[in-house]
């Protein structure tokens, strides 16, 4: 009977580990990783966006994407580059797929009083991304 039980936990142990060690990627969320990269290489320091650092230091949730979606979403607009324009879309996609209504989520954020580069919020993102990725949410 102890050698059935020691067989069966064995048994369930083997199989739900590997689930454990692997994280859960979205693909929307890689390919911004990418875009950040390659946008990034072509940004000078001009352009200030506000500042999402304490956002992403608080846990990079639906807050932070939803508040980054909307700053690169009317920088965009602006300036007309395509990879943020990817990004915004990537982000878009990836909000329509968790279901999180950005205008809600924003009501309870408030807006920074500080701004900072746009590459510094492009770090933060992909930062955020690769926490989100590992963590599997």
């Amino acid at each position: 009977m102890e050698m059935m039980t020691f067989v069966l936990v064995s048994t369930v142990a083997l199989l739900i580990s590997p689930c454990a060690a692997n994280p859960v990627y979205n693909m929307n969320l890689n390919n911004i990783i990418d875009l950040v990269q390659e946008y990034s290489k072509t940004l000078n320091e001009s352009f200030y966006v506000e500042d999402v650092t304490h956002l992403a230091d608080s846990g990079c949730g639906n807050n932070f994407i939803c508040k980054v979606h909307e700053i690169l979403g009317n920088h965009a607009t602006k300036q007309q580059k395509y990879k943020e324009k990817e990004i915004v879309r990537n982000l878009e996609v990836f909000i329509n797929g968790t279901n999180v209504n950005c205008t809600e989520v924003l009501k309870t954020v408030p807006k920074a009083r500080t701004e900072k580069p746009i590459p510094a919020l492009l770090e933060n993102l992909k930062k955020c991304i690769q926490k989100r990725n590992f963590n599997g949410k």
